[in-house]
């Protein structure tokens, strides 16, 4: 690639320390509205600038997924020439010059296994990861290829599923305990720093107690247990 196209990372102090961690598999648990989503598109970019590809999104419905590409990364794109990049709707795969990210909804497994990638991101990851078999039948064994590193977040979904299965989300959030591949970060809402805290406090006042801790604070809940 040309090394006179610049482009400006952009990430907010917390972001970065997600995106700077040594850890090959990153778990993030994080209240609504902090920007993991938007950060994670631009960690996309400057990754396939760096020629560090294939990169893997996967998300929860391929609408998501449309809306993402247009919000946060399409927009990042616009500062090289139009003849360095594409996005091929029909592949849901995203070229930068000779790199590419390939995008893939949790509702269509089948479309997910068979390949090898350098990054793997899963958003939503309360949602995704409630199919643990898509985690250990799909995505663990891709990491493989290139010891990928892993970027899991989302906001949590409770710390057991329907079937009273420990979550696996929850269940990977403490797997840095015993595995120093993994690490685990918590951040609430109030840790965007682009976001008004008094705006903020004043949603989290009309939000029910029990879902305070989830939804503002990106904590793990035993629904059970606090009635939800």
């Amino acid at each position: 690639m040309n090394q006179e196209v610049e482009y400006a990372q952009g990430f907010h102090n917390v972001q970065q320390k997600i995106f700077d961690s040594e850890a090959k598999i990153k778990i993030v648990a994080k209240g609504r509205r902090f920007g993991l989503t938007r950060g994670m598109g631009k960690y996309v970019v400057e990754k396939l600038l760096s020629n560090e590809s294939p990169i893997l999104w996967i998300d929860t419905i391929y609408s998501n997924i449309k809306r993402y590409i247009e919000l946060y990364i399409i927009p990042e794109l616009k500062i090289l020439p139009k003849e360095y990049w594409h996005y091929n709707k029909t592949e849901a795969r995203l070229f930068v010059y000779k790199s590419y990210c390939d995008f893939r909804s949790a509702d269509r497994p089948e479309n997910i296994e068979g390949y090898g990638y350098r990054h793997i991101l899963i958003n939503e990851a309360g949602i995704v990861l409630k199919n643990r078999d898509l985690w250990l039948e799909s995505i663990l064994p891709m990491t493989i290829d290139y010891d990928a590193d892993v970027i899991i977040g989302g906001t949590p979904k409770g710390k057991k599923v329907k079937n009273n299965e420990t979550h696996l989300f929850y269940e990977l959030s403490l797997k840095e305990k015993e595995n120093k591949r993994y690490k685990t970060f918590n951040f609430s809402t109030y840790d965007n720093p682009l976001l008004d805290a008094e705006l903020i406090k004043e949603v989290e006042s009309e939000i029910p107690p029990h879902l305070r801790e989830q939804e503002i604070h990106g904590k793990f809940i035993d629904k059970a247990e606090s009635g939800i």
